[in-house]
């Protein structure tokens, strides 16, 4: 399998551990490393894998059935890291009509001849496809 596919592999392995709201499987797709990341919509950034699972852990405790139609995938190559970005179309298992998007970034890292997650950053689309209004232009320094 080349790289890219192996990539798609990997990125498609995290949905159905998320799907299946499987915290074993999740670990098994991150690096396990302190250098993990998660940054989900709305949420405080966790950083290290013991954060990392504990914040998959409390999103599986809901018991929320989501599923996952994934769009929008572009996957870059950069040695021994992969980007990955993808909007993520969510629905509650069983229904069809999607209740959210989101935007996200993967980062991939390969570790031998497996490629491992290091990063999901996950950011909501608006409903009407219009990114809210800015109160004010940002600063930069």
């Amino acid at each position: 399998m080349d790289d890219r596919s192996a990539v798609i592999a990997a990125n498609e392995r995290f949905y159905r551990a998320f799907e299946r709201r499987d915290l074993a499987a999740m670990a098994a797709c991150w690096s396990g490393t302190d250098g993990d990341a998660c940054i989900h919509p709305g949420w405080e950034p966790v950083y290290g894998n013991e954060a990392v699972m504990e914040a998959w852990a409390g999103i599986f405790a809901t018991g929320v059935p989501m599923q996952f139609t994934v769009s929008d995938l572009v996957v870059q190559l950069l040695g021994d890291i992969a980007r990955v970005h993808n909007v993520e179309n969510i629905s509650v298992a069983g229904e069809r009509e999607a209740i959210g998007r989101v935007a996200v970034t993967h980062l991939f890292l390969r570790r031998g001849s497996q490629w491992r997650m290091v990063l999901h950053h996950g950011s909501p689309i608006a409903a009407d496809g219009e990114a809210p209004e800015r109160l004010s232009e940002p600063e930069f320094h």
